[in-house]
């Protein structure tokens, strides 16, 4: 496991986040994540997000799903940059931090070329099983 340091476009907000690319990160197909383009990395400790600084231009996005989903997504108020998600997935083991790859300041091209990506089924609420299509994420 590693530490990594994200931060928004305009640096009002910094963070660090504990997990590892090579673990595997996600792309989704739900409306949201198309949407914004997401593409995670899930901390294996929930609790393994800090804020550094900025937590005052943090604003966040409540979306609420099926019935077993609760997720806010964070990013910076003033800039806009997407920075992470946290939530309770029962799917998932329950509660869930995960971090937006691109906000990461110090991930190396190699790491992010590396990655393996998983295509989650979230339009269908089906996260056990990949996204049929994945060509649009």
């Amino acid at each position: 496991m590693k530490t990594y340091h994200g931060s928004c476009f305009c640096g009002a907000v910094a963070f660090e986040a504990d997990g590892d690319l090579a673990d595997g990160t996600m792309r989704c197909n739900c409306r949201f994540c198309r949407k914004m383009r997401y593409w995670e990395m899930r901390l294996p400790d929930p609790d393994g997000l800090r804020v550094l600084q900025g937590q005052d231009h943090v604003a966040e996005t409540p979306r609420s799903g099926a019935a077993d989903i609760d997720m806010h997504h964070c990013f910076c108020g003033t800039c806009g940059t997407r920075l992470w998600s946290r939530g309770t997935i029962a799917e998932l083991g329950g509660r869930v931090t995960m971090v937006f790859v691109p906000a990461l300041d110090d991930a190396a091209q190699d790491e992010l070329i590396a990655a393996p990506v998983y295509a989650g089924n979230g339009a269908a609420n089906d996260w056990g099983r990949p996204a049929p299509e994945t060509r649009h994420l």
